[in-house]
């Protein structure tokens, strides 16, 4: 017993100090397309798309992690034209540990999308963020408050400098789209986020490196019929930061409802490379589709958190001109 609760706190520790330098993820990345890459702005049948993620994890343990996003883009299309730009805006937050360690960050996306040929099309894309990390000084606790007998919640917390960091941020993106039909497509792309690799120290007289690290993203996304009112959709991607590495795989089954296939229902799952698998279903209905998924840990950590490694909500709403269905006029309008 003795031995398991040093490697709780041991563990957690880690976890805590490791939150400043990794950047929030979803297990249904395909369903927050800004965070994915800038250039996936605009990717989607519709004019407008508006978009929300909620994830709690780990919420079976003190050190829970909460990440969450709400998301809007839009296409700026003349239709003599098959080329256009898009644009779109994205609020970032996640919450962790006794500290309540947060980051917020407002980032805005440029897009342009090229047509290459009749059934392929790349977009390139940018994004600029406005990013604040801040934590609660008033639950610190600091070595020093140790009075060689006990812990001494008189004295003063030693300085670590503000509770706040605000600092400025670039990203950017490829995407490569191939689009047969309404139901037949992929695209395939790579991001960048953190150019600038900005610090976050709230000291600014520290020694210690505490740049936010690039990350790097390569990825696909399928979705093929292969029923009159079934398709498969496989999404996949590897995420790079610093030392930390990431890979996700996802694999769902679509089944249209009606005859306008204008309602569809979603089953499927997800398996994070080394670390845990998920479950998922989805509905949508017309221009509206939602999604929940579990994580099941399957890591050493299970044995902390015994393999709960929690809920991830998607909602998304699409904004169109043409109505919902299977009879559209182009593959991406």
């Amino acid at each position: 017993m003795y031995r398991k609760t040093i490697k709780y706190v041991f563990i957690l520790n880690f976890l805590t100090l490791g939150l400043a330098g990794q950047d929030l993820h979803f297990s249904q990345f395909f369903n927050s397309p800004l965070n994915l890459s800038p250039s996936m702005t605009g990717y989607f049948n519709g004019e407008a798309r508006y978009h929300a993620n909620y994830r709690n994890q780990w919420s079976s343990i003190p050190v829970d992690y909460i990440s969450a996003d709400v998301g809007v883009d839009f296409k700026f299309r003349n239709y003599k034209n098959s080329n256009y730009f898009a644009v779109g805006g994205l609020i970032n937050y996640d919450m962790a540990g006794d500290l309540n360690l947060s980051l917020t960050g407002l980032n805005g996306f440029f897009a342009y999308s090229l047509e290459l040929g009749n059934n392929s099309r790349v977009s390139p894309a940018i994004m600029v963020s406005f990013a604040q990390r801040r934590f609660d000084a008033a639950n610190a606790t600091s070595g020093n408050q140790w009075d060689g007998r006990a812990y001494d919640p008189n004295i003063p917390v030693e300085n670590i400098g503000a509770d706040t960091k605000n600092f400025l941020d670039f990203g950017a993106g490829l995407n490569y789209r191939w689009q047969s039909a309404y139901r037949s497509f992929f695209d395939l792309g790579v991001s960048a986020y953190h150019l600038l690799t900005p610090s976050e120290s709230f000291n600014p007289d520290a020694n210690y490196d505490s740049s936010r690290p690039m990350r790097f993203s390569v990825y696909g996304l399928f979705n093929f019929p292969v029923a009159n009112r079934l398709d498969i959709l496989l999404n996949a991607v590897h995420t790079r930061q610093e030392e930390f590495r990431e890979s996700v795989g996802n694999f769902q089954l679509k089944f249209y409802l009606g005859e306008k296939q204008s309602a569809a229902f979603y089953l499927g799952g997800g398996y994070r490379l080394d670390d845990a698998w998920y479950p998922m279903v989805a509905i949508e209905l017309g221009a509206v589709y939602g999604a929940f998924s579990y994580d099941l840990t399957i890591s050493d950590f299970e044995e902390i958190n015994d393999g709960r490694g929690g809920p991830e909500f998607t909602l998304r709403y699409i904004i169109a001109r043409i109505p919902q269905g299977i009879n559209k006029p182009c593959p991406l309008y």
